[in-house]
């Protein structure tokens, strides 16, 4: 079963604080955003939340996906393992989540 194709963010603009503006064209889904260190976001329409966002600035590279690594010295929660606790992969979704990612796949 081959996913959707990925919906592409219109980069709107920058104000002179540094927040940039994103919509999508094909569901709505409309943000604004600060990037890290003074990372902030605010959602103004959610849009369709179960498609994977895209984009990129003119001139700039693009994003389309992250790679998440275990930190030093530790193994990714591996799903249905009866030795990992749950509440950790929870804990890693709930961080994508809150970062703007939505994740409902298993855990890799």
């Amino acid at each position: 079963m081959r996913a959707p194709p990925p919906h592409e963010m219109v980069h709107e603009g920058t104000d002179a604080s540094g927040m940039e503006e994103w919509r999508c064209p094909v569901c709505g889904r409309h943000f604004i955003v600060r990037w890290p260190p003074d990372y902030e976001r605010l959602v103004l329409a959610e849009g369709d939340p179960k498609a994977v966002h895209v984009g990129t600035k003119e001139g700039e590279v693009g994003f389309g996906g992250i790679g998440i690594a275990p930190a030093a010295g530790t193994t990714p929660a591996a799903a249905g393992d009866p030795a990992v606790d749950p509440g950790d992969q929870d804990d890693w979704r709930r961080w994508l989540r809150d970062n703007g990612i939505g994740w409902d796949g298993p855990v890799a």
